[in-house]
């Protein structure tokens, strides 16, 4: 799964023949209007709802309709529609319980919706995140378009105002991009922490949603819906920030039951992925390449007792089960090919740190970044200044730096008359200065 830099960093979508549904193009085609519901939950109740529906009335393409989810635990639902005057809005009832199980409970409602945006409390959308959101599913020629998209956050406080980058909060969502920044694919990226951040910053086609369900049972059950997506290949990430979001406090040391809260989280894509991990070497690679990189997890992934839970499981399996996932996996391309580090390993050198080789790549762009930067204002100096008269004359009357400025000059211009009539730089330089003009 290579990434690509393109204004949205796309991530390969898997091959036709590993697709569940290979049928018909879905592709959004540019120009094409297409319908979004954004779906707004009332609960749990937080402070920051109004400003929250606000940002939906301000996006330069306005959403077709809004969807207020309310459990009864909200009183004020009503007057909420008068946030959005100008947008279709609707109050659908669910019944008390989970998230995850409201939004499921409401896809038949969403039926006439493509696409589908889901905002908190406390969260913002930028004016122009539907509309890049809507662009990210316009996938190049011959590539297949993603099914979930998410975007670049900016921290903010509980007065909506942004962090300082030395705050810990903005600190920590700085170190889970850093990798992605850096050119880490997208599996090894989630690996070391999960960097999209919060249920609004999921953006995703209805399709794709009713074919992978919210997980009802995950307590972080966002994170779980972008790691289905994103170990098949069905993710897009748009670095541009697109939404304002409250972060909580960095994690320290995980609680037990937080440990076992991401323990069940990483059980449950398993068992999500279970059909298409018997088919789809990708699907194999990408979450292999997760669960390496989730050793050094900023998120609190405890990947140590992860895979003993997997050698319990695979030590229960029955000897038949056993040989046939054997086989199926020497048969695959990466059993044919030894890893691309043994050499480097096997040479002397140190295994490789991805958070450190990322954070190396990204300060190396940006060194390169503002070298072709100051190269390039330095040229256009250099071409202002070979215009000015000024220059010319210095040139003429011998002075050294404005001689320089004039060789800049393409080799193929025939330089002015002028500056060249008393010879070369050095008849300038190291001729008398009593020697006649020529």
């Amino acid at each position: 799964m290579k990434l690509e830099l393109y204004n949205i960093v796309l991530y390969e979508w898997k091959s036709m023949a590993e697709a569940v549904n290979s049928s018909g193009d879905t592709r959004v085609l540019p120009g094409e209007r297409t319908s979004v519901a954004i779906v707004v939950p009332l609960f749990p109740k937080l402070p920051g709802l109004r400003e929250s529906l606000t940002s939906l009335a301000a996006q330069t393409r306005p959403p077709d309709l809004v969807v207020l989810l309310d459990d009864g635990s909200n009183p004020g639902t009503e007057t909420l529609r008068a946030e959005l005057p100008e947008l279709p809005t609707e109050v659908i009832e669910v019944e008390p319980g989970t998230l995850p199980s409201a939004v499921n409970a409401v896809m038949a409602n969403l039926a006439p919706y493509e696409f589908l945006g889901f905002l908190q409390a406390r969260d913002r959308y930028a004016p122009r995140r539907i509309e890049s959101c809507l662009a990210a599913f316009e996938s190049p020629e011959g590539k297949r378009p993603p099914g979930l998209v998410v975007t670049g956050l900016r921290p903010i406080d509980s007065r909506g105002q942004p962090l300082s980058p030395d705050d810990p909060r903005a600190a920590h969502l700085a170190r889970l991009w850093a990798p992605g920044e850096g050119g880490a694919e997208l599996a090894d990226w989630l690996g070391c922490g999960h960097f999209p951040g919060p249920f609004s910053n999921i953006f995703v086609r209805r399709a794709h949603l009713e074919a992978n369900p919210l997980p009802e049972i995950a307590a972080a059950f966002h994170q779980t819906a972008v790691l289905i997506a994103a170990l098949q290949g069905q993710m897009a990430v748009l670095p541009e920030v697109l939404l304002d979001h409250y972060p909580p406090a960095p994690p320290r040391e995980a609680t037990p039951r937080q440990t076992t809260e991401n323990l069940q989280l990483h059980l449950s894509v398993l068992a999500a992925l279970r059909d298409r991990l018997s088919v789809s070497p990708e699907t194999r690679r990408n979450t292999a390449a997760y669960h390496r990189a989730a050793w050094n997890s900023l998120s609190g992934t405890r990947e140590d007792l992860f895979q003993q839970i997997i050698m319990q499981l695979a030590a229960a399996a029955s000897p038949e089960d056993s040989q046939a996932v054997l086989t199926s996996t020497l048969r695959s391309h990466e059993a044919q090919n030894p890893p691309a580090h043994w050499e480097a390993l096997l040479g002397g050198q140190d295994p490789l740190d991805l958070a450190a080789y990322a954070d190396a790549l990204r300060r190396t762009r940006e060194k390169l970044d503002d070298a072709r930067e100051e190269k390039e204002r330095l040229g256009k100096i250099a071409e202002a200044a070979q215009d000015s008269g000024w220059v010319r004359f210095g040139a003429w009357i011998g002075d050294r730096s404005a001689r320089r400025i004039m060789e800049l000059e393409p080799k193929n211009e025939a330089p002015d008359q002028p500056a060249t009539s008393r010879g070369s730089n050095a008849e300038a330089e190291t001729g008398p200065v009593d020697s006649p003009r020529q």
